[in-house]
């Protein structure tokens, strides 16, 4: 069972760790059995502290709903704790350090199914695949599954995307349904 004192054991570290950084830290049930990963945070998130934040978290919230889900019963964190700045990605040297974090965070929370959001956030959970190759489909990782889907930042300015994630979280429905929670 996880607990609100390892996780700030863990966000201690993060902000040791990261002392001249902005960092935007995991928050939601702690006991959740369904965690949403996003890539770095952005402007958005950085500014309000939350993992996925602007006009993101509107689509967010409604890709839960159509799932099933409400925000008060999943956990949200970030494969990078801080923003990429101008970056385009993450140095992979970097990425392993953050990955090392978000998998004690993964492994406090205990959940069924992980849910990535974005190839980088693929990436911080351990799978190195394209995500066009894995998207949409239930992978095993052992304590837990691994549905990777793309960001909703993406839905917001390509419509075809929009309909491909929507979709993603109809069959995220489906994969909640045959897994006991």
């Amino acid at each position: 069972m996880p607990t609100s004192k390892t996780l700030k054991h863990i966000h201690a570290e993060l902000k040791e760790k990261f002392k001249d950084r902005t960092l935007v830290l995991g928050s939601g049930d702690l006991d959740a059995r369904v965690v949403f990963v996003t890539d770095a945070p952005g402007p958005h998130e950085e500014k309000e502290g939350m993992p996925i934040a602007g006009p993101a978290k509107k689509l967010f919230h409604q890709l839960l709903k159509n799932a099933g889900l409400t925000p008060r019963k999943i956990y949200v964190t970030t494969a990078m704790k801080h923003s990429l700045g101008s970056h385009l990605e993450a140095h992979p040297k970097e990425l392993r350090l953050h990955a090392t974090f978000l998998k004690e965070e993964l492994k406090t929370i205990a959940p069924r199914i992980v849910v990535t959001m974005g190839t980088l956030a693929l990436n911080g959970v351990g799978l190195r695949q394209p995500l066009d190759n894995v998207r949409g489909k239930a992978l095993n990782m052992g304590s837990y599954s691994v549905f990777p889907t793309a960001h909703p930042n993406t839905a917001l300015t390509d419509p075809a995307s929009r309909a491909q994630l929507e979709a993603d979280f109809t069959k995220l429905k489906e994969v909640i349904a045959a897994q006991p929670l």
